[in-house]
Formats: C-alpha cells, structure tokens, sequence
C-alpha cells in the first residue's frame, strides 16, 4: 500500500508567498517563525494573523515576512472535512458495535479509519478547528476514539516521526479506549461521581482492551502495548501496572497526552468542557510530572498557536477574540474585546468558555 500522507484528493492546495507587513491582512497564517533582535519568538509559524499582531511586528522593525496562500476557500475544506470525519465516525461505530456484541475486532475497518484519517487534510489548524467545533455528548465514544488519534497524529508529525510510525499512532489512538466495550454501559454512563469499585471496574479497559487485539497479527506489537498502557505514566503513579518512563513505549506516551486532553476539553454526560487554558495549566502545573517532558512540549508549543482569532467569553462576561498567545506564556493570551485590550497575565480577566 502507498502510504503518503496526502493523495490526491487533499482538501487544500498550499504555497508560501512574501509580503509587506503593510500587506499583511487579518487572516493571513504565518508560514515562518519571527524573532525579536535578542532571539526572543514573537509569534509562531501557522499562527492566523490579526492587527494586534501586525502592528506588534512592526514595533519590532519587522518589515516582510512569509505567509501561507490558500488556492481553495477555507469553507469548502471544512466541508470536506467535516464530510471525511462522518465516514469516520460510521467506521467506529461499527467497530465498537461489534466488539459490543462480542464480535471479533476486524483489522479492515481500523485500517480503512486510519486512511480516512491520514488522508483528510494536511491543514492542522482546520482539524483543529473542527476538534475544537465538536459539541455532542451522545457521540462521545466514538468521537473520543476519532479525536484521540487525530490528537496523536499531530503530535507524532510534531515530533517529525515517519510515515509508518505515523499511521500505527493513529491507530493507537483509534483503538486505545476499546476495552471499554466490554465495560458495563451503566458505569461508563454513569452521571454521578464512580465508586472506588466501579472506578476498578473501569480501570480495567486497559487489559481488556488488550486482550481484545494481542491475537491479532496485523496490528503491530508497539500498538498493542499503547492499547495497555495509555495510562501508565512517567512516576508510575499509573495503571494498570504502575510502570516507569522507561517501560511504557513511545506510543503509548503519545496517546497518553492525547487521550487526557481531548477528555479534559470535551463535553461529557457528568462535566462541561474545560477550556484549552485550563488543560494547558493542568498540564504546565501536574502533567510535567507524570507524561513526558518533550511530548508535552511539542504538543502543548505547537497546539497552543492555532487558538489565536478564537472568539471567547471571559469571566467578566465580554465577549472578545484571542488576538495572541505568547510563545514563552501559554496560559495568559492576549484578548481584545471591542477597541479594549487585556493582558491575561496582567488584568483580571479569564477565558471562560469558546464560542
């Protein structure tokens, strides 16, 4: 099988192009890093392009830079997108369906979910776009598994892995939580706070999970173990065998951090999403000591950009849009709300929740 990361029907066609800064125009996507005189990052490859940020590089004698020109409507792609990610969901569902009813897991239909995929778009900022857009509880089984493995696949091009390593992370991610089909839906759906033994109960999707794809040949040894031990981590406060940094393999790290992210900003039947700042703080305060520390800085430097031009209600009940988000400071992005602008690191205001 040719497994290139993008056929022939990729949903975008992009080039780079040089402009004037006085050309620059809300919108435009940096295609380069940009520095200040000392070599401090100003602003971030990929990030969207606003006139905070214009009239900031100007102020630090930055005169061109590139940008990223798009031969198709941003709108179109995410139909596109959205259209892929349908054909995904259906996929899972079978899947999960079967494994459900006691059925043998079937490794056409993880591969053909991989394919969907690998082969959506090569536009990160769209698929985090629509990740970010999803909303549904009911679909949470199956979205969780999708997203997971899309959050993986960033991570992994982050991390600058090859193709094949690629495509069995996604699988990693797709097929991470599948021991929970074998979990009572009573406790998986469970609105109040689990027991300590209901909570056993769910820990144990781990090596059910397992149990449910060692026989099978075609999914490679590394998969499997990320399947088992997705929640171990690096102090092995983990389970379900407390392992150490040096026992859980490289995919399950990765899909580790996926898995908690895309759990801790999506809507369940027992919570309400957190917001990206809140699992950044969660992950800069906590996660430096159980995941990997270069995991979680290429995950969190790189997925951090994409949310400038976010429009956001802060907790004073304003409504405003994300305008930038210093490289060195995550946490505190730079909000404007109307002709006002809030410094999050110096004023007292918060994200509150995406629109």
């Amino acid at each position: 099988m040719d497994r290139a990361y993008y056929g022939v029907n990729e949903v975008k066609s992009v080039k780079m192009i040089k402009k004037l800064i006085t050309q620059c125009e809300e919108g435009d996507v940096l295609a380069e890093d940009i520095y200040g005189p000392y070599g401090i990052p100003l602003v971030i490859k990929n990030t969207e392009m606003n006139l905070y940020l214009i009239n900031r590089l100007m102020r630090n004698g930055i005169y061109n830079l590139w940008v990223y020109a798009y031969d198709e409507e941003h709108s179109q792609a995410y139909q596109r997108f959205d259209k892929n990610y349908k054909k995904t969901i259906l996929l899972v569902k079978g899947l999960i369906n079967d494994l459900a009813v006691g059925k043998r897991l079937e490794f056409d239909q993880v591969l053909q979910a991989t394919e969907q995929i690998v082969f959506s778009t090569k536009d990160n900022k769209l698929i985090l776009q629509y990740l970010s857009d999803l909303r549904k509880t009911d679909e949470y089984t199956f979205t969780h598994c999708i997203t997971t493995a899309f959050y993986s696949m960033l991570i992994g091009k982050w991390l600058n892995l090859g193709e094949d390593e690629i495509w069995k992370i996604i699988q990693a991610g797709l097929l991470h939580d599948i021991g929970k089909t074998q979990i009572p839906l009573e406790i998986l759906n469970k609105k109040e706070k689990l027991t300590p033994e209901e909570f056993e109960i769910v820990k144990n999707h781990a090596i059910l999970g397992y149990e449910l794809v060692k026989e099978i040949n075609e999914i490679d040894p590394d998969v499997k173990r990320a399947v088992l031990l997705h929640h171990e981590r690096i102090d092995a406060s983990g389970y379900p065998f407390q392992y150490g940094a040096d026992r859980i393999g490289l995919y399950a790290k990765i899909v580790g951090v996926a898995d908690v992210y895309d759990a801790m900003t999506s809507d369940r039947v027992y919570k309400k999403r957190a917001t990206p700042f809140e699992a950044f703080e969660m992950f800069k305060q906590i996660g430096v000591s159980i995941f990997d520390t270069k995991i979680l800085k290429v995950f969190l430097s790189n997925l951090a950009i994409y949310y400038t031009g976010t429009k956001i209600i802060l907790n004073t009940g304003e409504i405003g849009e994300i305008v930038y988000i210093p490289p060195q400071d995550i946490l505190n992005p730079v909000i404007r709300v109307a002709s006002k602008i809030y410094d999050s690191s110096k004023d007292t205001v918060k994200v509150l929740s995406l629109i």
